[in-house]
């Protein structure tokens, strides 16, 4: 079906262009009333219900804040920028590769904003101005050969991706050259265009991920140029409006069912959709939400995908939980959420499922390794590369992190992500600045201060966990009664003085959550947000003793599960609990004895650990639950 669907949309590209001349008039009016400074990864659409919060306004003090600033200062600071990147684009002989070096600059310009550190931002400045000093007279940047540019695989590709990092360093920075050179490449894609060959864009893949980013770049471009002109090429030439694909799972003539190219192409449409509110822009996007929920298109750690394409089959092992994928998941659920699109609520336990999770699953302990996959079950294995898509990405969504804590608008405020933080704020003509202390996510106990700048009246909003049973909130110390129920937004409106504060607690329990599909009569293990998983090597003896592979051995109790705070001897780097129990470890084993061996369960994002789900004395067994977030019962939009 998709196949069918591809070839038509590439027949009727001349028929496109003509039927939609008319139909810019009205977008061009919407982009020039914008500030031309600002893109919606900034500002606000028009369809917007909340804005970001600039990432240099606020300060992460948490466990997510310390993966962003390992980030910065051993990852970005120490990869080989001429060997690695800068060389190709100097050569410009190549016929086919990708390198990331756009994805590296949009990485590097918001972590350079958010740190402030005068080393990174020298860094982010080293990449714009390679960047610049490699364009062509003719405003070609990029590393292919004259014969083989646009038209091969990944040109267009890493062309969408330098121009939205060139974007980022004009919107966070200011940098005059970057923005330049950004229309001048899209001026030469757009001069080219006419004369590409016939069927380029389905001789191996699809034309999806061919251009995955080259839209949305455009897209941005306009946004902050007020130049229609790129705006009808992403409309017109890309077909955005009426791009409409189904979920295809697994792989059809290589990568037409690839997750990432899905998202980013729904992405592509949110962003028009914030400034044209056209209905049927939303459709892929409800789609691939109602796939990843409520279709087991996402696995327990908040990722999913088999070889970078949808499944939904949990499978938990190899090439899964791609870092690109993470990486467009966080872009994908901020936008919906931006739009007001979608369930709140559910987005926020998303973005909390993968940001404590799958994504410091995809570092090491120090910082300096990255991931391309990070299984569920079996050996973790880093990537050989500091260029290519995935450690790119990796960075790009670390330096938006800090942009998904809080939102706000006129009317009030939304705490997103629980993290140990500080952050200035805009409610109307009211700035007002919030403290948040907490632990979170090792406890479930924090506490907010807001200081504005004079009383004002306005409504102070959090997610109430999915998986929380009781929450329990305070205001200046005195109970907090609410309608709503865990799994919803919590709305606090008041006039709000200097010096109030908000307390909120989660009480976290142990949750043993039922494997489904491929981990059906397994069970994973989990506490408020975290997972956790096992370093099966840690099982002493385990290596002689198992005649089968660990998935397939390995059982824990759900009765004989206690948590332990500060007890996994800092092994992953991030909250520092722990889980412990009892295993039996052969196959034939049917319960757990008191003299099987003692293990712990480490954070998820511990890198050493090799096993999530485990076996079961009693797959019938009460305590085990459904997980929250995945079902047919959760409301998606």
């Amino acid at each position: 079906m998709w196949c069918i669907m591809a070839e038509c949309a590439k027949k009727g590209r001349g028929n496109m262009q003509m039927r939609t001349v008319c139909g810019t008039i009205s977008a061009a009016v919407a982009f020039a009333a914008a500030p031309c400074a600002a893109s919606d990864d900034l500002g606000m659409g028009r369809n917007d219900e909340w804005r970001s919060v600039p990432v240099d306004r606020v300060r992460l003090n948490g466990p997510l804040g310390r993966r962003i600033a390992l980030t910065a200062t051993n990852n970005l600071m120490k990869i080989d920028l001429e060997k690695d990147f800068f060389g190709p684009f100097r050569n410009k002989t190549s016929k086919e590769g990708f390198i990331g070096l756009g994805k590296l600059l949009d990485g590097a310009a918001y972590l350079a904003k958010y740190t402030g550190l005068p080393e990174v931002i020298e860094r982010k400045r080293e990449i714009a101005r390679a960047l610049a000093d490699t364009q062509d007279a003719d405003g070609y940047i990029g590393y292919f050969a004259q014969e083989s540019r646009m038209s091969k695989l990944w040109d267009l590709h890493e062309i969408g991706f330098i121009l939205q990092g060139l974007v980022s360093d004009w919107e966070l920075f200011g940098e005059r050259q970057s923005l330049d050179a950004a229309r001048k490449a899209a001026d030469y894609v757009m001069r080219r265009w006419p004369d590409m060959p016939d069927g380029w864009e389905f001789d191996n893949i699809t034309d999806r991920e061919t251009t995955l980013g080259l839209a949305h770049g455009f897209i941005r471009l306009a946004a902050v140029t007020g130049e229609m002109k790129y705006l009808d090429f992403a409309k017109n030439e890309r077909a955005l409006m009426d791009w409409n694909a189904p979920i295809v799972l697994g792989r059809c003539g290589m990568l037409y069912g690839q997750a990432y190219g899905f998202l980013g192409t729904a992405l592509e449409q949110l962003e028009i959709y914030g400034r044209e509110a056209n209905p049927k822009l939303l459709r892929t996007s409800f789609r691939a939400l109602d796939h990843m929920t409520r279709n087991d298109g996402l696995l327990i750690d908040g990722t999913g995908g088999i070889a970078e394409c949808w499944t939904d089959d949990q499978d938990g092992e190899g090439c899964v939980g791609e870092t690109c994928q993470i990486a467009f998941q966080f872009l994908f659920y901020d936008r919906l959420l931006r739009l007001g699109q979608g369930d709140a609520a559910l987005l926020g336990d998303l973005m909390e499922r993968l940001a404590y999770n799958a994504l410091p699953a995809a570092q090491s302990r120090n910082g300096r390794q990255l991931r391309y996959y990070t299984p569920l079950n079996g050996e973790r294995k880093y990537f050989d590369r500091d260029a290519y898509c995935c450690p790119n990405n990796f960075r790009r969504a670390m330096g938006r992190l800090p942009g998904y804590v809080y939102y706000e608008k006129d009317g009030g405020i939304m705490a997103n992500l629980f993290e140990a933080s500080e952050a200035q704020l805009d409610v109307g003509a009211t700035k007002v600045m919030v403290k948040c202390e907490t632990d979170y996510p090792a406890s479930g106990k924090i506490a907010y201060t807001l200081e504005p700048d004079a009383p004002a009246q306005f409504a102070f909003m959090f997610r109430l966990p999915k998986w929380c049973k009781a929450p329990k909130v305070e205001v200046n110390g005195k109970p907090v009664t609410y309608p709503c129920a865990p799994g919803e937004i919590l709305s606090l409106p008041r006039v709000w003085k200097k010096g109030d504060g908000i307390t909120i607690d989660f009480p976290m329990e142990i949750r043993c959550v039922k494997g489904r599909k491929r981990q059906s009569g397994r069970f994973a293990v989990m506490r408020g947000p975290l997972l956790y998983a096992l370093d099966t090597r840690r099982i002493e003896g385990f290596e002689k003793t198992h005649p089968l592979d660990a998935a397939a051995v390995v059982m824990l109790d759900p009765a004989q599960l206690e948590f332990r705070a500060g007890s996994d001897g800092g092994r992953a780097g991030f909250c520092g609990t722990a889980i412990a129990t009892r295993c039996a470890n052969v196959d034939w084993a049917r319960r757990i004895k008191p003299t099987d061996p003692e293990i712990l369960l480490t954070e998820f994002a511990d890198e050493e650990d090799t096993l999530t789900y485990f076996r079961t004395p009693d797959p019938d067994s009460p305590l085990l639950v459904d997980d929250e977030l995945f079902g047919k019962t959760r409301r998606c939009h």
